[in-house]
């Protein structure tokens, strides 16, 4: 038997997923991840980087570095077999130093229910694993960083 969160889990985390985040309700945005995360979670954010692992990596630690700084419009999402697509405008900064960018973030799930996550943002063509890959869309805001 397959491991893999239904159409109908799926499509209810995409619906909250950026109401929550900018709404700054941190345990039921994670709460809601946990809905579609049943095993293990792997993470190219963006792809092209270093693969990162596990549920608190994928959620917590990025709630932590962005959700400050970060504002999302989810704009459409796809649900196809045991795959799951969405396109967000991202808006980084505050006040009138913004910046938008789209990204088109994918998701597979194998039988067991782990998960692949796989996000893809505007990036040099080269990026190093000692460098930051989102640090050409965050000059001026890396004091917010942590």
């Amino acid at each position: 038997m397959t491991k893999v969160p239904t159409r109908e889990a799926r499509l209810a985390h995409a619906a909250k997923h950026a109401e929550l985040w900018n709404a700054g309700r941190k345990d039921e945005w994670v709460a809601s991840w946990r809905t579609i995360i049943p095993a293990d979670v792997r993470l190219f954010d963006p792809v092209g980087t270093e693969e990162k692992t596990g549920f608190d990596t994928v959620t917590t630690h990025a709630w932590d570095l962005f959700q400050h700084l970060l504002r999302i419009t989810m704009l459409t999402v796809q649900v196809n077999g045991d795959e799951m697509a969405w396109v967000c405008e991202n808006r980084f900064g505050t006040g009138d130093d913004v910046i938008m960018v789209h990204s088109i973030e994918t998701f597979a799930w194998d039988h067991e229910g782990n998960l692949l996550i796989k996000t893809y943002y505007p990036m040099p063509e080269q990026v190093s694993a000692d460098d930051d890959p989102y640090a050409h869309i965050l000059e001026g805001h890396r004091g917010n960083r942590s």
